[in-house]
């Protein structure tokens, strides 16, 4: 499933593209109404697309577009939004997938998510797994993969863990959600599976051991926590953070 960040400063357009993407079934992880907040999320984390108001207060969507190309790391497919055309080739020139003009109409949508489809290769049986569905307050809740940080395994229950701090409780074992996960995740230990995009660094734990005992543990992004790495996967993740 596609995953999406919407940056518009008018409440109304902003939630009525949120529609129009869950009824494409294209996951959102974030909304923004100032582009420096914008900004800051995407130098921790990654999207598929990002649609752009292009006027924008303090920093047009143009020039948003051309902050981003520097600091992002895979960078998003750029979809800009208007009520006016003049911008148009201005913003092919920054690369962008589409230009949609207000209000959106959802059969221009389909075509700009098709495309944004063919250019990474993603076809639909490769978008199955989407969400974890769990159970909160007696209520079921799904989760998009995007939004969770690790699963950790404590004795015969797995725990979900996601960026805003939510815990929640999984059924079936670590080693089917690595399977189910795929190349989304990665083991650090025998309890623990992050997410590739959840990784920050490698940290050393114990100053005092020599380098080849020393131990090691994986910080997060956002969260500020640093989880145990064993030493039979230390050489992979290093490789992954190389």
């Amino acid at each position: 499933m596609l995953s999406a960040v919407i940056l518009e400063d008018e409440i109304p357009a902003a939630e009525r593209l949120r529609v129009l993407l869950n009824d494409c079934q294209v996951t959102l992880l974030a909304t923004f109404s100032r582009a420096q907040h914008a900004l800051e999320w995407f130098a921790l984390h990654q999207a598929d697309v990002v649609f752009v108001d292009i006027g924008l207060p303090e920093i047009n969507g143009l020039e948003f577009a051309d902050k981003l190309s520097r600091i992002a790391g895979p960078m998003p497919a750029l979809v800009f939004t208007t009520a006016y055309e003049e911008h148009a080739l201005r913003a092919f020139e920054l690369a962008a997938t589409d230009y949609l003009l207000k209000p959106i109409k959802i059969a221009r949508l389909r075509d700009a998510l098709t495309r944004i489809r063919q250019a990474r290769g993603i076809t639909h049986t490769e978008e199955e797994f989407a969400c974890f569905n769990v159970i909160n307050r007696e209520r079921m809740q799904q989760i998009p993969w995007q939004k969770v940080a690790y699963l950790m395994a404590d004795q015969k229950v797995v725990w979900l863990y996601t960026y805003d701090g939510g815990i929640f409780e999984l059924p079936k074992t670590l080693i089917y959600w690595e399977e189910i996960l795929g190349e989304k995740a990665l083991r650090i230990h025998r309890n623990a599976l992050v997410m590739r995009h959840a990784l920050h660094s490698l940290v050393r734990l114990d100053a005092s051991e020599s380098e080849e005992n020393a131990r090691w543990g994986a910080r997060l992004v956002d969260r500020g926590e640093v989880l145990p790495v064993s030493r039979r996967q230390l050489a992979l993740l290093r490789r992954e953070l190389s």
